[in-house]
């Protein structure tokens, strides 16, 4: 059983441990400590050495350190133990320390010359999962007999601190390999981000370009044509133009998705009224809304003015009204309103139309959400499922939220969006509402509202 003066020996010694915060050099500072402590009990020893061995069982490193200086010598380390003969399985001294027991000895095979008043070596394995990963050697002018149970038992005890030691260097190697690792993953990530990039423009580009001109030659054979088409000709024209319209749609959003998520959106907030910018949009969509006889309107309830990018609301705006004309029967009715709590405005759009399932709700505003079962079918209402995406990522960079509610299938949804509103702190703070990517930005693709037979609007090629 360990004395108290041994006990405070080992705290110590575990204190400077837990103190350290290099473990590269653990060793080093740690070895003359060891003497210091024992000398400072009583335990005479002469110095101390470990080796750490590899999976090979060769040396990888070895400390040493003696009393005279209480110093450490790791240019050129006298390594005490001739290693080779320590794991030469014909000695059973040597499997004491393969079993993790310690062992003493004075056989004049492992005593190192260097030292020649040394007498006495006691070794002491460092195990870890019944492996040999090193000896810890202490040397000293006694003889064997004169060794202690109690300093057997502290230098067990330092053996397991060294032991710890020693996980904590070799865990830090790790982690240093594992961060180097995750960079280089990173470095890569944003290499295939950037030829994921640079093939969603070029593609978009390839794609954009022949269905832009097959959209103005259907448009033009169903409205212009110089001889009379028949019913069944005009419907497959008419089914032409539309599945034109919604490629180009959905290589605009994949467009607006890749732009957002690299980061190349710009955000340039400003002050403006938001019941005008309300306003023009209903007259954008207004065509398409008499197409369904659908009954679009919206508050004129006095509303304070926004801070925010008119631009990417209009988009918003857009992408929302987009999807109630699309999912609100004909003769419905889709609603504008507004409400202000000072700091916010909250812009909702409600609709009559097929509504949202409970179990669907938490599914929107991700990438391609698409609900089938509450949405009616694809084939009538189209879209890609981005729209949504695209609308909470740009009132996030707003400093904004958005959110939906519904009571179920066939009763209706309420999308809901809100903005800051343009107070003296807000505008103070105007720098936080601004979003400047590094390396450029990059305008977002149109949404498109077409109503047919009207002629097709222009279509934006990629900046």
């Amino acid at each position: 059983m360990l004395s108290s003066q041994s006990i405070n020996a080992y705290l110590r010694l575990q204190q400077i441990l837990l103190a350290s915060n290099d473990s590269k050099s653990v060793f080093n500072y740690l070895l003359p400590q060891i003497l210091l402590q024992l000398l400072s009990i009583g335990m005479n020893f002469d110095f101390v050495d470990v080796i750490l061995l590899g999976h090979d069982s060769k040396v990888t490193q070895s400390f040493f350190a003696d009393s005279s200086f209480l110093s450490t010598r790791v240019d050129l380390p006298p390594t005490v133990i001739n290693v080779d003969l320590l794991l030469d399985n014909r000695h059973d001294w040597e499997k004491e320390l393969l079993w993790g027991r310690i062992f003493i000895t004075s056989e004049a095979a492992l005593l190192n010359k260097q030292i020649p008043q040394v007498k006495t070596l006691i070794l002491s394995p460092v195990m870890r999962a019944n492996n040999l990963l090193g000896v810890l050697t202490l040397g000293t002018q006694r003889e064997n007999e004169t060794i202690s149970d109690e300093e057997k038992e502290l230098i067990m005890l330092i053996t397991n601190l060294l032991n710890f030691a020693y996980k904590i260097h070799d865990t830090e190697i790790s982690l240093s390999q594992v961060t180097e690792e995750v960079y280089k993953m990173n470095s890569r990530l944003h290499q295939l981000d950037k030829l994921k990039d640079d093939f969603v423009s070029i593609a978009s580009h390839e794609l954009r370009t022949p269905m832009t001109a097959i959209r103005s030659y259907a448009w033009m054979a169903l409205n212009r044509a110089d001889m009379p088409l028949t019913d069944k000709l005009k419907k497959y024209l008419q089914r032409t133009l539309v599945s034109t319209e919604r490629l180009i749609n959905l290589v605009n959003d994949m467009l607006n998705v890749s732009r957002i998520e690299s980061g190349r959106i710009e955000i340039n907030p400003q002050v403006f009224d938001l019941q005008n910018l309300v306003g023009e949009v209903l007259i954008e969509i207004d065509a398409k809304a008499r197409e369904k006889n659908l009954q679009v309107s919206a508050s004129n309830i006095p509303t304070p003015k926004v801070f925010a990018d008119p631009n990417k609301v209009h988009q918003v705006l857009l992408n929302i009204l987009g999807n109630s004309l699309k999912f609100t029967p004909a003769n419905g009715k889709v609603i504008v309103s507004y409400l202000n709590d000072g700091n916010f405005v909250d812009i909702s759009i409600a609709d009559n139309g097929v509504g949202i399932s409970k179990n669907d709700l938490s599914r929107l505003f991700k990438k391609f959400s698409r609900l089938e079962n509450s949405y009616i079918a694809a084939s009538s209402t189209g879209g890609t499922g981005l729209g949504l995406f695209i609308s909470k990522s740009l009132v996030d960079l707003m400093k904004g939220k958005i959110w939906v509610a519904s009571e179920g299938e066939n009763k209706g949804a309420r999308f809901t969006f809100s903005l800051p509103v343009a107070t003296p702190q807000v505008l103070k703070e105007a720098q936080n509402y601004q979003y400047k990517p590094e390396g450029g930005s990059r305008l977002l693709e149109p949404v498109a509202i077409q109503a047919y037979p009207n002629e097709p609007a222009e279509v934006v090629m990629d900046k």
